[in-house]
């Protein structure tokens, strides 16, 4: 019989191998807009393409496979579970750097800064990987004043999805289903900030987040509805 740590490495290569290939399938199958009256829509992601974007745990499977090969780098726990979600972000044409916003890694940290360049584009789930939700820890705001790329924060609005009994309610889209990514305001985090002026900043970072969240979930169909105006007007 296999041991625990066995049976984690062999799900952990199963996964590897089947879960991007499905992930992508999945993604093509949904139907995406973008809305944002701030940023620039170009080649099915956004421009500027340097800068840091945050997204809540919950709804992280619905940004990566939705946009996949965009060339996120993305801060996947350090956890062993956190394995199984950096082959499939890989396998999505990510690359998975290992840390923790929480623990505020400075190996994961300093590998994010040194990758730092004009193109460069960082993925981040500031309240993973254990919560609590949609509180976003200072990693990522510590992180955007020492790099200088510019923060990103975003609503992720669903038509239909499943709900797991997880501690953020982890949600994945229906197949076939309509979602929304819509986009804030970039923002720029003043460079080498002390411990008060991070919070400070985590504050109002969080307080946007959570308001442009909230107004992607209850005006849903408005918002789909203006971007897919929006999106015919560009293409003319």
């Amino acid at each position: 019989m296999l041991s625990r740590k066995n049976r984690r490495r062999l799900r952990n290569y199963l996964v590897g191998l089947i879960g991007p290939r499905l992930a992508r399938i999945w993604g093509w199958s949904l139907r995406k807009r973008i809305l944002s009256k701030d940023v620039e829509e170009k080649d099915g992601w956004v421009y500027p393409p340097g800068l840091i974007v945050l997204v809540w745990h919950q709804r992280l499977f619905t940004l990566a496979t939705s946009f996949p090969d965009a060339g996120f780098k993305t801060l996947v726990s350090p956890h062993a579970d956190g394995e199984m979600l950096a082959r499939i972000v890989e396998g999505l044409g990510h690359d998975a750097i290992r840390g923790s916003t929480t623990r505020r890694s400075v190996a994961a940290i300093r590998e994010l800064i040194r990758a730092k360049k004009k193109r460069v584009r960082i993925g981040i789930t500031p309240d993973g990987p254990r919560g609590p939700p949609r509180r976003i820890q200072q990693g990522a705001i510590y992180l955007a004043s020492k790099t200088g790329l510019p923060i990103l924060v975003t609503g992720i609005g669903l038509a239909n999805s499943w709900t797991f009994n997880s501690w953020d309610r982890f949600k994945m889209p229906k197949p076939f289903s309509r979602i929304l990514l819509h986009l804030g305001k970039l923002v720029e985090i003043p460079p080498d900030l002390n411990r008060e002026e991070i919070e400070d900043w985590r504050q109002k970072i969080e307080i946007a987040m959570r308001e442009l969240s909230d107004d992607t979930d209850e005006r849903f169909e408005e918002l789909y509805e203006a971007s897919s105006k929006l999106r015919g007007m560009r293409q003319r």
